[in-house]
């Protein structure tokens, strides 16, 4: 999917100002819960040269007509392999298409070229992990990741899927957490991602409001009696 500038800035921007953007997906697994499967052999982790200084968008941006000062990042040929593995991590289902479909790889490709701090530390795992895994899948298979069959790019995930890594594995299973969480975050910042969990938001209602429903007044009730109060409804 191509999309504008425009669009994956104030994409960009929306998702940032999540608090999923803090979420980190290591710290949501118990350590120790995975096994740590290695393999025979480990492809070296390619170092990253650091990013061109570049200007932010500054204080105040315009979104309605933002001009986007820091260039992208990703060849067509490391968006290709973001897009193919959004649709792994996310893939499509009844609801709605998978991440790599509704173009989430923009918005990673945006998100890792803004110059600020968080967004450059996952620029280095990004681009050091997509590397990583075109070495990786030419030492098992003799062929880049993009050039290797489903079975196999899955089997290589699931090596990533682990709680506790061996030493080898430490940064590679790191760059594969932090690009599940930018693909979460992209996926859910979207319309697709909202439909998707069932998130419905503020909905006006017409006429009189009809007050919280009863299941509301319940839960509330109970989280009051948790605390020791008493509720007493008027």
């Amino acid at each position: 999917m191509t999309l504008s500038r425009r669009a994956t800035m104030q994409w960009m921007m929306t998702a940032a100002l999540l608090p999923l953007a803090r979420w980190s997906p290591a710290d949501a697994v118990p350590a120790g819960s995975g096994t740590a499967v290695a393999f025979d052999t480990v492809a070296d982790w390619p170092s990253v040269p650091a990013a061109a200084p570049a200007k932010g968008y500054g204080r105040d941006p315009n979104l309605m007509e933002p001009k986007v000062p820091w260039p992208l990042t990703f060849s067509s040929g490391q968006r290709g392999v973001v897009d193919l593995l959004g649709d792994m991590i996310l893939p499509a289902d009844a609801v709605s298409p998978g991440a790599g479909a509704l173009g989430v790889g923009a918005f990673i490709d945006e998100w890792i070229s803004a110059p600020y701090p968080v967004q450059q530390a996952d620029r280095q795992k990004i681009l050091a992990g997509l590397g990583w895994l075109d070495a990786q899948a030419s030492v098992l298979h003799g062929q880049p990741f993009a050039a290797i069959t489903v079975q196999q790019r899955g089997a290589m995930l699931d090596v990533l899927s682990t709680a506790a890594p061996k030493a080898s594995m430490t940064a590679p299973v790191a760059f594969m957490d932090t690009l599940r969480k930018l693909f979460v975050l992209g996926f859910y910042s979207l319309p697709e991602g909202k439909a998707d969990m069932g998130y419905i938001g503020d909905t006006p209602s017409e006429g009189p409001y009809p007050g919280p429903s009863p299941e509301a007044l319940a839960h509330f009730a109970k989280l009051i009696g948790a605390m020791g109060l008493t509720y007493a409804p008027v």
